[in-house]
């Protein structure tokens, strides 16, 4: 049976994003070094509301966060014994919030390549724009195709991918990748190319992607180890260095 994100979040990858706990290490650096606890901060695509309860421990106020899974909603309001934290259930293409309304938002846990489509991640990120204050900062983070792609294992995958879909005669990007796990687990389906999807960006596509829409770019990283982090402010310096994980692109609404 296909699949889309939406159900699959909903059902068999549930229990995994709702009950999820603490700040992964890139996380914890970007939201320390970049945002500040006192102002209003939107998170997008909380789950269970992970993040901003982390946050919420380390001082951070005036907290929101969206996802458009209402059953993730109702787990992260549950989560929140302090029911400090403003949890609602929102569509990322179509935000019910008021421009300028955020002085901070955050869109980790690569939540723009869950959208199908193209048309679908160019409005997330508008709307994000949208929502955000002149002068404000938002940290987001994307699926690596650079470094999937270069993975040995992961090249046969794709090359195998490749074959079956020029077999089936389809279009789809490579860059639409299957999910090869469910609620944590190996999603053997993905051997037969069946959503759901998720897209995997490559760094210049997400660094053009932002700029149309009118963000500046701060800084940009990826996921290598503390000792060996390093912020890059352009593409040019960035394409020089090798890239592992995700990318972490930091920027601000121009004034």
């Amino acid at each position: 049976m296909m699949m889309d994100n939406q159900q699959a979040y909903s059902t068999v990858d549930f229990d995994y994003w709702a009950h999820k706990r603490d700040l992964d290490d890139m996380e914890s650096y970007l939201i320390e070094k970049f945002l500040d606890k006192r102002k209003k901060t939107l998170e997008a695509g909380t789950g269970g509301g992970r993040i901003l309860l982390e946050m919420q421990k380390l001082g951070f106020t005036s907290l929101y966060g969206y996802d458009f899974i209402p059953k993730f909603i109702e787990q992260a309001k549950q989560r929140d014994s302090s029911q400090d934290i403003t949890f609602k259930v929102q569509d990322a293409t179509c935000l019910s919030y008021e421009d300028y309304s955020f002085d901070q938002i955050l869109y980790l846990q690569q939540i723009i390549c869950t959208l199908e489509t193209n048309s679908a991640r160019t409005k997330a990120l508008q709307e994000a724009y949208r929502i955000l204050k002149h002068g404000g900062i938002a940290l987001f983070s994307f699926l690596n195709f650079d470094s999937r792609s270069r993975s040995a294992a992961y090249f046969l995958y794709i090359w195998y991918l490749r074959l079956l879909r020029n077999l089936k005669g389809s279009k789809c990007s490579i860059q639409h990748l299957p999910r090869l796990k469910l609620n944590g687990k190996p999603n053997f389906s993905a051997l037969l190319d069946r959503t759901p999807y998720t897209y995997w960006y490559k760094p210049e596509e997400v660094y053009e992607a932002l700029t149309e829409v009118g963000f500046d770019i701060l800084a940009i990283t990826s996921d290598v180890r503390h000792e060996q982090r390093k912020l890059y402010r352009s593409m040019e310096t960035f394409r020089e260095v090798p890239r592992q994980g995700f990318f972490y692109f930091v920027c601000t609404k121009r004034t």
